[in-house]
């Protein structure tokens, strides 16, 4: 939703309030990290404003995990923004327990070809060099995350922030996990609501390594 607005709003968010007709109180509460517990806005909301934005359908299904969903992957790029593009490489991490360092093997074929402007990586203010995509593995962030699907992972955003979603190093493990701040305490959570199979856990050094925080997704489900 941020990058929509960033892209086709000149980053004013009066003028996307006015064609879709919502409030900005409204547009506030969706872009929030606490809305729904951070999952985001519900079905519901994202066909009504597909609708009212002329956007496709599914778009926000497509491309969204964190506060960034770029609309380059799914329109045709002219010859100019080819030649202006970043490629991300997807890979396959190699970790070890209790290391913040990361041994990456690109892989390919894979499941789409990341091609980022650079003006949209200035814009959000990231570095190609701390990029990478990684598919994912388990049913833990369903309905959001499946497996087979692959996210983009800022490695230069290890800050803990509540709600947000990260690739997280766990004791020699790569998984995709949101962060939660309970009472001063921080633990790793799982989206999918089959709670006695994946149970929250406490987010602790040196188990627990931020590897970076998940911004884009490239789905095949629909």
């Amino acid at each position: 939703m941020l990058a929509l607005i960033a892209d086709r709003y000149g980053s004013d968010r009066r003028r996307i309030c006015d064609d879709s007709g919502m409030s900005e109180s409204r547009l506030a509460q969706l872009l929030s990290s606490r809305y729904r517990h951070g999952r985001g806005f519900g079905e519901k909301a994202a066909r009504a404003l597909e609708e009212r934005l002329h956007l496709g359908t599914l778009y926000f299904d497509q491309f969204a995990v964190g506060e960034m969903a770029p609309p380059y992957l799914v329109r045709q790029t002219s010859k100019t923004e080819a030649d202006d593009a970043v490629t991300i490489r997807q890979v396959v991490l190699k970790l070890t327990a209790g290391s913040s360092s990361t041994g990456r093997q690109e892989i390919a074929p894979t499941l789409c070809q990341w091609k980022f402007p650079k003006s949209w990586l200035k814009a959000h203010g990231l570095r190609a060099d701390e990029l990478f995509a990684v598919a994912v593995t388990g049913a833990g962030m369903a309905p959001r995350l499946h497996e087979g699907d692959v996210v983009v992972v800022n490695s230069g955003d290890t800050a803990l922030q509540d709600g947000a979603v990260y690739l997280i190093n766990y004791r020699g493990e790569a998984i995709i996990k949101r962060l939660a701040l309970d009472l001063g305490r921080w633990f790793m959570t799982s989206d999918n609501s089959a709670g006695k199979r994946y149970p929250r856990l406490e987010f602790d050094q040196p188990d627990c390594i931020l590897l970076g925080r998940v911004i884009v997704l490239a789905s095949a489900r629909f």
